[in-house]
């Protein structure tokens, strides 16, 4: 009688002994611990699929609450181990922002006592093309390559692009019990040149890269880089590219003027940090794009608890070499954390993490523990206030939260801005919303967030010149913002410009192909073009992606024989099933042309405001055959947007 088998996946020289969980290579043993074993088995058994982080980790540390930074340990431990080269996907393929693939041919083999195996080969690799930005290059001729942005809060055109925002975030939670003990170190600041004269009027500051190449140092990297940022944006005479703007460049060997020129600035800081016996070393130049000369030079030395003192550190000796006039104000914002909560700061990493995610249980749950340990923390409101105002409208707990982060830090220009987005997408209030906007952009001139959405107020209104005029300078001032992109296609649809409204909508989806606003924007542009396969196809890909694929077949085939209405007919059935909100109906009936139950429907809309298209009635070309309809003004009226 035959033995027991024993099952093996093969790849390269190795050999995987699935039942033993054990790797060979040219049949002598490979020394990985119990966990990166088990992360190698479910990546072999999944080859040639993605497997997200977040799956990945359930997978491995199932009923086990571990940072991500054990997943990066895990499989930087395998690619060692596998002699995989870090710049070559020989076997595990790192996906940005998303997770990793098993890329390597896997032959999985059976063998018993006797010399019998059964072979069989599995999916081999698969090419993830990088993702350019197509056109849009300030102030070089180079092609940029860029990662997916990590977005903080689509809505609020918050983007706090990110490699991994927390992929080490781990080392930070084991140094919060220093933290919560703040001692003063013994800096050591040497400094040289000076800017007077050098007619700097934008920076891009990168993260500082790690001399010892430790992945659990990208946080604390990002965390300077971040603060450097927040702190010198405060001066209202230079130009800072935004955090989402250098995010891609955590954790690489990046060409700081390449970098430079790319994010079209005047110039670019760069530079190191070390970790070692307790103590912090971040060493900074500051270059020339045009010519690469160096136009200041500093080293700072702290204690690992004094993080915070030397962010201050860094900014105050920069901002004076840059500057000998400024402000009080000014000088203030040089030396003002988010918060002296090491701890709370990064349950608020996290959880604008889970937000970038839409993972909203997880988001909520993080930043109210953030709030709970330090409870004048202003910014994790205004997060907290976003995440809420996005998902639920209207929604009195986001007032309550931005009222009370405005009360905490009534200068805090994301503050307002987001305000503003309540004022006017949950109560139609204009007015107000204008005037905490302009205030916005008073408190902070260079806010990317305050000017996007002083386009989106004007695009409301039918101010298109002045809706594009805002959402450019949102743009210069973060030229990576899909986000940004893609609400400038939605401006260029509002004003019957479709050509360039699908043109923007595909710059966006370049930078993130699942970015589901430019999905929306792009299945109203095909409608308004008369583009019907691509409305239908676009309409698949977004809504019934998930759905069997008989559901799939019944559109195309109601399609064929009935073109948009007979689509618009099945869309009615699942609205119905799904207790749909008014505004969805009325849209639909427009589509087809019913204009009766069109206005039955979008009156009912302001009855049961649920969705930010209601705001755009007043220019969105969908309605352009209601307009001279005095029921059509009388509901524009209602929503304060009279003609």
């Amino acid at each position: 009688m035959p033995g027991p088998l024993t099952h093996f996946s093969e790849f390269g020289p190795f050999r995987l002994d699935m039942s033993r969980h054990r790797l060979l290579r040219d049949g002598e043993p490979v020394h990985l611990s119990p966990k990166a074993i088990q992360a190698l088995m479910v990546l072999v058994e999944n080859a040639g699929k993605l497997m997200e982080r977040e799956a990945l980790i359930q997978a491995v540390w199932a009923d086990t609450f571990v940072e991500d930074a054990n997943l990066t340990v895990a499989i930087s431990h395998l690619r060692r181990a596998l002699g995989q080269d870090g710049e070559t996907a020989e076997y595990i393929e790192t996906i940005p922002r998303v997770g990793y693939r098993f890329v390597a041919e896997v032959r999985e083999t059976f063998e018993e006592s006797k010399p019998l195996i059964i072979e069989k080969h599995t999916q081999s690799r698969t090419v993830i093309e990088e993702e350019l930005l197509p056109d849009y290059r300030p102030a070089t001729t180079e092609t940029l390559v860029v990662q997916p942005a990590f977005s903080f809060g689509n809505v609020l055109g918050i983007t706090i692009g990110s490699r991994q925002v927390l992929s080490a975030v781990g080392v930070l939670i084991v140094a919060v019990g220093s933290f919560l003990y703040l001692r003063r170190g013994n800096e050591r600041v040497v400094t040289a040149g000076n800017l007077a004269g050098n007619n700097i009027r934008s920076i891009a500051v990168l993260p500082p890269k790690s001399l010892r190449d430790e992945s659990e140092n990208e946080s604390l990297s990002l965390g300077i880089a971040d603060a450097l940022i927040t702190r010198l944006g405060g001066i209202r005479k230079l130009k800072v590219r935004p955090t989402s703007a250098i995010m891609r460049y955590v954790g690489t060997n990046q060409d700081p003027l390449g970098a430079g020129r790319a994010l079209g600035v005047d110039a670019v800081l760069d530079g190191t940090l070390q970790r070692d016996g307790g103590r912090t070393r971040v060493t900074l130049r500051l270059l020339n794009v045009v010519n690469g000369s160096q136009l200041w030079t500093g080293s700072f030395e702290e204690g690992e608890a004094d993080v915070f003192k030397l962010q201050d550190l860094i900014s105050q000796q920069l901002a004076s070499a840059l500057y000998s006039d400024l402000s009080q104000n000014e000088k203030v914002s040089l030396s003002k954390p988010q918060t002296s909560n090491a701890e709370a700061y990064v349950l608020y990493l996290k959880g604008c993490y889970f937000w970038n995610k839409r993972d909203i249980a997880k988001s909520v749950d993080y930043l109210r523990k953030a709030i709970e340990l330090d409870p004048n923390f202003a910014q994790a409101y205004v997060t907290l206030a976003a995440v809420d105002a996005c998902t639920t409208i209207p929604s009195p707990e986001a007032e309550l939260l931005i009222d009370r982060a405005l009360q905490l830090d009534n200068n805090l220009a994301e503050a307002h801005a987001t305000y503003a987005f309540i004022r006017m997408f949950h109560h139609w209030d204009w007015d107000t919303a204008e005037k905490e906007l302009d205030r916005a952009i008073e408190l902070n001139p260079n806010s990317s967030i305050a000017h996007h959405w002083k386009g989106v107020y004007f695009s409301i209104r039918g101010r298109i010149d002045e809706a594009k005029a805002e959402m450019h300078r949102a743009l210069e001032l973060d030229p990576l913002s899909f986000v940004i992109m893609a609400d400038i296609g939605q401006l260029h649809y509002f004003a019957h410009e479709y050509d360039q409204a699908q043109e923007y909508c595909n710059r966006a989806l370049a930078l993130d192909p699942d970015f589901r606003a430019a999905h929306d924007y792009l299945l109203e542009v095909y409608s308004a073009k008369g583009m019907d396969q691509e409305y239908l196809s676009e309409l698949i890909r977004i809504y019934y992606r998930d759905s069997p694929a008989e559901v799939k077949q019944n559109f195309r085939q109601a399609f064929a024989h009935g073109g948009i209405r007979a689509v618009a007919q099945l869309q009615f059935k699942s609205y119905v099933e799904l207790n749909a909100p008014p505004l969805g109906f009325g849209r639909l009936y427009c589509r087809i042309g019913d204009k009766e139950k069109a206005l039955y429907w979008l009156a009912r809309s302001l009855d049961e405001p649920k969705l930010f298209w209601t705001a755009y009635l007043g220019v969105d070309p969908l309605y352009d055959p209601l307009r001279t309809d005095p029921r059509f003004k009388a509901i524009l009226n209602r929503l304060g947007l009279q003609t």
